[in-house]
């Protein structure tokens, strides 16, 4: 219990250091060439709300507030009260910035971020990430009977190659790029047997999300339970632990795999070879009719053998970083067509989604956390340099029509504007916000039920035909 607890407590301090260390990093970029550009500074403030601690040294004044998110630097020549709060400094000692001033320091926020995340990149580079090795494998394994990839053609044993296109190297990236396709129908190349097959579907969509996801599955190993009393599989010998390799030659690729071998086989002595303590072992088995499934069964639990190895690869940064780009473009290319993708604003992630996230990653090793936060990092870069009033990019936008029309706005317009944008980006992060504790109630819910789910009945055979 104490552990238990230890360990909660570690990783929701590494969140909260990982998360605010690229907040802390991108108001430095800001200070770091506001000061070199003359500008007055007021405050540096790591985290909102009313100070718990602060200092001044060289005319700033340095402040942790009590909301452990976020941060800023107060400018007020960027009129910026609406977030900062009112200039302490009288107008007549401010001295105006131009817009060559303004420029570098707004882009010196994401200009840091970017710069961050290359020196984390070269962490994760050199000390690697852990990764499931089936994960880096693209061969496919099942394929349901009734899926779409089946209907077009994909058959167990193709590799995957390229999704619309793009060369894909884990199943990470398959995912991505199938739930972010611009178009409903997405094309896939294929590896098979050493001959490039292309072939196009549509997939079909998640049940708690709604975005496309593949059907088709890893190979995997299914393991014998205990056999059911008086089930076909007591009868041929097959025991607790028995690992099924083929059916009647067929090679099993997982457990949906080995139930759809066996419901057509009802009365015929079917072969199994399965692999017992290591040993390959050949047993025959009659399957029979189950009634409440109409299918050939023949009576025994399965469950997925427990693929454990991990291979740690070393990501070089560029490829960290410009995946980072590509995904982010990526989301937004989605976002501005929801009718295909399905992806729209409800499925953005605000700082509680991404905490979570980035909990949920420390728990499993910090490697992936250092790995998600250059994502994290290009991610607010990116965000910040919209030209959306408020954030930096808009007011880089404000700055550039300033050099051309050669005068400054008047201070009213700037403070009406970014007032009308703060109350606009407040209302958006409440929506996500909410979205996210939606989202975190509909997951609980699906793995509280599958938790909760009872055990199925012992199979009920029905009666040779001849004992009828």
């Amino acid at each position: 219990m104490l552990g238990n607890l230890i360990s909660v407590l570690y990783a929701a301090a590494i969140v909260l250091l990982l998360f605010n260390l690229t907040i802390f990093v991108h108001e430095l970029g800001h200070f770091w060439v506001g000061r070199r550009r003359g500008a007055k500074i007021e405050r540096f403030a790591v985290w909102f709300g009313p100070a718990i601690w602060k200092r001044r040294f060289g005319g700033v004044e340095f402040r942790l507030g009590c909301i452990p998110v976020g941060g800023y630097v107060a400018f007020p020549q960027l009129a910026m009260e609406a977030v900062e709060g009112a200039s302490e400094t009288p107008a007549e000692e401010i001295r105006p910035l131009t817009p060559r001033d303004k420029i570098p320091i707004l882009f010196a926020g994401s200009a840091a971020n970017v710069l961050f995340a290359f020196a984390l990149a070269c962490v994760v580079w050199a000390v690697g990430v852990p990764r499931d090795a089936r994960d880096l494998d693209l061969s496919i394994g099942y394929v349901p009977a009734d899926s779409p990839e089946r209907a077009a053609g994909v058959l167990p044993g193709d590799r995957l190659l390229r999704v619309n296109g793009a060369p894909v190297r884990e199943w990470d990236e398959v995912r991505q790029k199938v739930a972010l396709s611009l178009s409903t129908n997405v094309r896939f190349t294929l590896d098979r047997n050493g001959r490039q097959v292309e072939v196009e579907l549509a997939p079909s969509r998640d049940h708690l999300f709604g975005l496309r996801r593949l059907a088709v599955e890893h190979g995997s190993v299914p393991v014998a339970g205990a056999p059911y009393p008086d089930s076909p599989a007591a009868a041929a010998g097959l025991r607790a632990g028995d690992e099924f390799l083929e059916v009647d030659g067929e090679k099993v690729l997982g457990t949906r795999h080995l139930v759809e071998l066996v419901s057509g086989r009802a009365g015929r002595p079917t072969r199994l070879l399965v692999l017992r303590e290591g040993r390959p072992l050949e047993l025959t088995v009659l399957p029979k009719m189950e009634k409440n499934s109409k299918a050939a069964r023949i009576g025994i639990p399965l469950e997925t053998k427990r693929d454990e190895r991990l291979v740690t690869v070393h990501p070089t940064p560029w490829f960290q970083i410009t995946k980072s780009f590509l995904l982010m473009a990526d989301t937004f290319n989605a976002l501005f067509h929801p009718r295909t993708t399905g992806v729209g604003v409800k499925d953005l992630s605000g700082p509680v989604g991404i905490l979570e996230m980035l909990y949920r990653i420390i728990r499993l090793d910090l490697r992936l956390a250092l790995a998600f936060t250059v994502l994290l990092n290009i991610n607010l870069a990116v965000i910040n340099l919209l030209p959306i009033p408020v954030l930096d990019g808009g007011h880089i936008v404000f700055s550039c029509i300033e050099l051309i029309r050669r005068r400054p706005f008047h201070p009213r317009i700037l403070e009406v504007t970014n007032t009308v944008f703060v109350a606009l980006l407040i209302t958006f992060m409440v929506y996500v916000t909410f979205n996210d504790l939606a989202r975190r109630r509909r997951i609980g819910k699906f793995e509280l039920e599958q938790s909760a789910a009872p055990a199925p009945p012992p199979p009920v055979f029905e009666p040779p035909a001849a004992a009828r």
